[in-house]
């Protein structure tokens, strides 16, 4: 089944546009990602007990409309399928009138605690396949991120405190805002981003400290990496800005 929740967008979301961002877009998906899966026992907090939890994988955010300061939305969020090493979670937020402003798909993986390895979600989860509700998103699976080919360095970062999760690693979407972080104030004043794929594929640990690299694939497109200090990739992002009306 899926889990819709009703939702007021608040100051601390938005940014001098008195809209949303892509940042904040991808909080609220978590929190709603987390509500769902309360309900149904396997949330992080009830996982970690047995020695289990959820890490994401890749994700992609497609806005058609960015929620404004004070907007009343509606987020829905359910699961889409499920194997053994990997389910599909989908997202729709709404406007009061039911259009839909933003959709989101994303893979996740249940990852042994003490390993740090993935492990079998059908054998963990047996009851899980119970859950699956069996509608597409009405874009596309998230996708693999190429590398880019001439990439510049365009700012570093320290891993801290702050960004990290109840995993003891960097939450999601801290990526994203480091990524967010090293674009210019002019550059956000002519565009915003409206579309942004994410592929997780290292893990970052407190106390290092990361490179980020960007590349142009055309006027309106990048993509970004961010390396630790041994130059391995880990996080590719893929972003495209549209002009601001």
């Amino acid at each position: 089944m899926k889990t819709i929740l009703s939702k007021t967008i608040e100051p601390s979301e938005i940014d001098f546009s008195i809209d949303t961002t892509v940042f904040s877009i991808g909080n609220i998906f978590m929190q709603a990602a987390m509500v769902d899966s309360r309900s149904k026992k396997m949330d992080v907090e009830t996982l970690l007990k047995r020695g289990l939890t959820w890490v994401s994988l890749r994700i992609y955010i497609k806005v058609n409309r960015f929620p404004h300061n004070e907007e009343d939305i509606t987020v829905e969020t359910w699961v889409e399928s499920c194997s053994r090493l990997a389910t599909q979670r989908n997202c729709t937020m709404r406007d009061a009138q039911g259009n839909s402003l933003v959709d989101i798909t994303s893979m996740w993986s249940l990852l042994d605690f003490n390993t740090r390895r993935p492990t079998n979600i059908l054998e963990q989860l047996p009851e899980f396949p119970e859950y699956v509700f069996n509608e597409p998103s009405v874009i596309r699976q998230p996708e693999k991120v190429f590398p880019p080919t001439n990439p510049v360095c365009v700012g570093t970062h320290k891993v801290l405190y702050s960004d990290l999760d109840c995993n003891m690693h960097v939450t999601s979407f801290h990526y994203v805002l480091w990524v967010m972080d090293t674009i210019s104030l002019d550059e956000y004043k002519e565009k915003a981003i409206t579309e942004a794929e994410i592929n997780f594929i290292k893990e970052c640990r407190y106390g290092e400290t990361v490179s980020l690299y960007r590349e142009d694939i055309s006027e309106n497109e990048s993509v970004f990496e961010i390396r630790n200090a041994e130059g391995e990739v880990l996080n590719r992002q893929r972003m495209v800005f549209s002009k601001r009306k």
